[in-house]
């Protein structure tokens, strides 16, 4: 039996709550439609007095290192962030980040989502 799920013009390609292990950092891999790496890093800083989501990019690779993501109501993407394009598609994820308790661990809710460019008016990023 297959399945699929969209929301709009865009298909979801994967999705899922996991939690991360003893603290560690969680990779997520993607082989299609784009060649990814998503790193999820966690850090608690004081003298920030907000959520940030610091972003580093590298090829076929992208950090997200998520600073203050304490709380147990959660924190995360407000709309979708644009993962990478392959062809006529365009990738997009939304996560949300729940840290319940003393835990170092983090849990982490992601969708990801490939959508047509045609179909969002997407502009190629090389122009």
């Amino acid at each position: 039996m297959g399945i699929t799920v969209a929301s709009g013009p865009a298909r979801i390609i994967d999705g899922g709550m996991v939690t991360c292990f003893m603290g560690n950092d969680l990779t997520i891999t993607l082989t299609q439609p784009v060649d990814l790496v998503l790193e999820f890093a966690f850090e608690t800083n004081d003298a920030q007095p907000d959520v940030a989501v610091n972003v580093a990019t590298f090829e076929n690779r992208m950090r997200l290192t998520c600073v203050n993501f304490d709380k147990d109501d959660g924190r995360g993407s407000a709309e979708p962030v644009f993962i990478g394009e392959s062809g006529p598609l365009i990738v997009f994820m939304h996560f949300r980040v729940f840290r319940f308790g003393r835990t170092d661990d983090r849990t982490v809710h992601y969708t990801l989502y490939s959508v047509l460019k045609d179909d969002v008016g997407w502009s190629p990023l090389n122009d």
